[in-house]
């Protein structure tokens, strides 16, 4: 189901929205409101906008900081990419992958079933698995939608491991499983993650995917351009007051600011709201405070020439590759994603690595990261031109067994509370852009609903004076 926008509401009666937070959940949700026609505040605490969907210039190479995979069935992000005019700029990008299995890489489309059943990454009693799994899948499809997700029950009651030991195998689980679910997109343990989240990525990632040339940044930052996001600001406290909300920030020099709102967006990681908002109650405190991120240390090479490998990227089994998981090719996702013939690659460490070099120099990790990469692509090192090292604390959500019943309650909760405070971000959902995205919109048009009927209230009112 598609976010509807509301129609716009009186700017004069609407006053001042504050967003916090310039990712891609506040960016959408300032944009919306902007929109229709309200005043829009975007206080960012970063010296730049665009939170986990960020491209940066580094030496020559545009390098992702976050996100990088979008999926044509982001319809509300392709719709908002043609309303800001770059349709031209985004275009159709690679889904052939490879799944390193015993040092032989296995190619597939990830959006062709006839490649699932041609591979020879899985043998026949793991194919055969997966189709008598099938219609316990469709099943539960109807809670794999991004409105249905928190009705999951029994998805919800399994770990992705034991869902997969439950109805697959345990080759399933080694090279599939854990390398593409666990380690590839959330970045953690699949022993950690809900089946609900496993089953959705299936259901919603193998699709036709799009990119653009000058990387996914290109939509954060380009909605930042035009709402004129305030950078180096911390906000301190969100208050309610009798006449709308105060928000108190603190400006790059220190100096602290506060200002009337009469709405606010907090769209920042789900650990960080309760330090903004403390008003809220302790059940929802507890819940934010507690929902458990992975972290990531994210390592790019740019390279003189890029390895013979066609795959826009590459997962990798634990016991084959015990550092890293996975490995992104940009160059292969889209012609021009990097100039001059040249290659970029993006590193995904697991987690046992990342926790091991988390605080070390950038060059060491460099050169511990580039040592494992050289095991996949030998000669690797002697290619390499320069390196970016990404550090994101929190990452991603890793929603364990049971954390959707928890999210229902917790949204059932926010229901109830004042429509003129919204929170957004990737966590109403499995984690990924397009979550976030639509969250902003959610936030965006419970807001604008709000000022419409308080609106046509206030008409009403005005209307019953003139014919008394």
């Amino acid at each position: 189901m598609e976010t509807r926008h509301p129609t716009t509401p009186n700017p004069t009666s609407a006053g001042t929205t504050v967003v916090v937070g310039a990712g891609i959940a506040g960016l959408t949700a300032a944009w919306r409101l902007r929109q229709a026609g309200l005043r829009v505040r975007v206080l960012e605490r970063e010296p730049a906008a665009g939170g986990r969907m960020r491209t940066v210039d580094h030496d020559g190479f545009r390098v992702e900081l976050g996100a990088s995979i979008l999926g044509r069935n982001y319809t509300g992000m392709l719709r908002l990419i043609q309303e800001l005019g770059l349709t031209n700029q985004f275009g159709p990008s690679s889904t052939l992958c490879g799944f390193d299995r015993d040092n032989t890489v296995h190619r597939l489309r990830t959006d062709s079933r006839v490649d699932l059943l041609r591979t020879r990454l899985i043998g026949p009693r793991t194919k055969a698995a997966v189709f008598r799994a099938l219609p316990n899948f469709l099943a539960h499809r109807r809670c794999l939608d991004w409105d249905t997700m928190d009705r999951n029950t029994y998805l919800d009651a399994l770990s992705a491991t034991q869902y997969a030991r439950r109805h697959l195998t345990q080759e399933a689980i080694d090279h599939l499983c854990e390398p593409l679910f666990g380690g590839g997109i959330v970045l953690a343990s699949p022993d950690r993650m809900a089946a609900a989240d496993m089953l959705f990525y299936t259901a919603k990632l193998l699709v036709p995917h799009f990119n653009s040339p000058q990387g996914v940044g290109l939509l954060t930052r380009t909605l930042a351009e035009r709402l004129g996001v305030e950078l180096n600001t911390r906000v301190t406290a969100v208050r309610r007051r009798d006449d709308g909300f105060s928000v108190t920030w603190r400006d790059k020099t220190g100096q602290e600011h506060s200002e009337r709102a009469d709405a606010v967006v907090v769209a920042v990681p789900a650990p960080q709201v309760p330090g903004i908002l403390p008003d809220l109650t302790s059940l929802d405190r507890d819940y934010l405070s507690s929902l458990p991120y992975s972290r990531a240390l994210i390592v790019s090479l740019g390279l003189e020439r890029p390895p013979s490998e066609k795959a826009f990227a590459l997962f990798l089994a634990q016991r084959t590759h015990p550092a890293l998981v996975g490995i992104e090719l940009h160059h292969n996702k889209i012609p021009g994603r990097v100039d001059d013939g040249r290659g970029l690659l993006t590193l995904h460490p697991r987690q046992e690595f990342t926790d091991r070099w988390w605080d070390a120099d950038d060059p060491t990790v460099t050169e511990q990261a580039v040592t494992a990469a050289a095991t996949v692509f030998p000669g690797l090192r002697k290619t390499v031109l320069t390196s970016h090292i990404s550090r994101q604390d929190p990452a991603l959500v890793v929603r364990p067994p049971g954390g959707y019943a928890d999210l229902r309650a917790f949204n059932d909760r926010r229901r109830t509370t004042d429509p003129r405070l919204q929170l957004a971000g990737d966590y109403f959902g499995p984690s990924s852009t397009y979550g976030a995205l639509r969250s902003g919109e959610e936030a965006a048009t419970r807001i604008l609903n709000h000022l419409n009927r308080a609106h046509r209230g206030t008409r009403g009112e005005d209307t019953a004076r003139e014919h008394v």
